[in-house]
C-alpha cells in the first residue's frame, strides 16, 4: 500500500484515476477534482479537503477517518460503502448533493453551514451531530438517532418525529414547525 504522509496536493485532477489501496495520512487537498475516481480500499486519515469537487466517486471499503471538508462540492457519493467502523467526517460550508449516509455511525459529526440537498439518512446514528445553519432541502431522515443533535438555524428539513429519535435535540423557530408536517395538521 503506497503511503502519502504530510503532503499537500494543489489543483490536481484525479478524475477517472484509480487510487485504490493508497493511504493518505495528514494530507491536505486544495482545489482538487475527483470525478469517477476509484477510492476502493483507500485509507484517508486526518486529511483536509479545501474547495475540492467530488462526483460519482467509488468508495467501497474506503476508510475516511478524521476528515474535514471545507467549501467542497460533493455529489452522488454513497458514503455507506465506506469502512463503517473507521468512518469520521466533518464539513463546513460544503455542498452535499444526492449523497447517501445510511447505516453509518456518525456521532458528533458536524455539518456547519452546509447544503445537504437530497441526501439520504436511514438508520444513521447522528447522536450529537451538528447541522447548524445547514440547508437540508429534500434530505430524508428515517429511523435515525438524532438525540442531542443541533438543528439550530437549519432550514428546509423534514424529520418525522415518529420515525426518528429526537430526545434533547435542538431546533429553532419558526423552522421547528416542520416537525409537525408528518402529522398532517392545519396550523394557523
Amino acid at each position: 500500500m503506497l503511503l502519502h504522509e504530510d503532503e499537500t496536493f494543489k489543483s490536481q485532477d484525479f478524475s477517472n484515476e484509480n487510487l485504490n489501496k493508497k493511504s493518505f495520512h495528514s494530507c491536505e487537498f486544495q482545489n482538487c477534482t475527483f470525478t469517477n475516481t476509484s477510492l476502493e480500499k483507500a485509507n484517508f486519515l486526518s486529511c483536509t479537503f479545501k474547495r475540492c469537487n467530488f462526483s460519482l466517486v467509488k468508495l467501497e471499503a474506503c476508510q475516511l477517518k478524521h476528515i474535514l471538508f471545507l467549501e467542497c462540492k460533493i455529489s452522488g457519493l454513497n458514503f455507506f460503502e465506506c469502512a463503517s467502523k473507521l468512518f469520521s467526517i466533518n464539513a463546513k460550508e460544503t455542498l452535499f448533493h444526492y449523497c447517501n449516509f445510511s447505516g453509518l455511525k456518525m456521532i458528533k459529526a458536524s455539518f456547519q453551514a452546509c447544503q445537504m440537498k437530497d441526501c439520504h439518512f436511514t438508520e444513521t446514528n447522528l447522536k450529537e451531530a451538528n447541522f447548524f445553519e445547514s440547508d437540508l432541502s429534500g434530505s430524508v431522515f428515517h429511523n435515525c438517532d438524532l438525540s442531542k443533535s443541533n438543528f439550530r438555524e437549519a432550514t428546509n428539513y423534514f424529520i418525522d418525529p415518529s420515525h426518528n429519535q429526537l430526545k434533547k435535540a435542538h431546533f429553532s423557530l419558526p423552522e421547528a414547525q416542520n416537525l409537525l408536517l408528518a402529522f398532517d395538521l392545519n396550523l394557523h
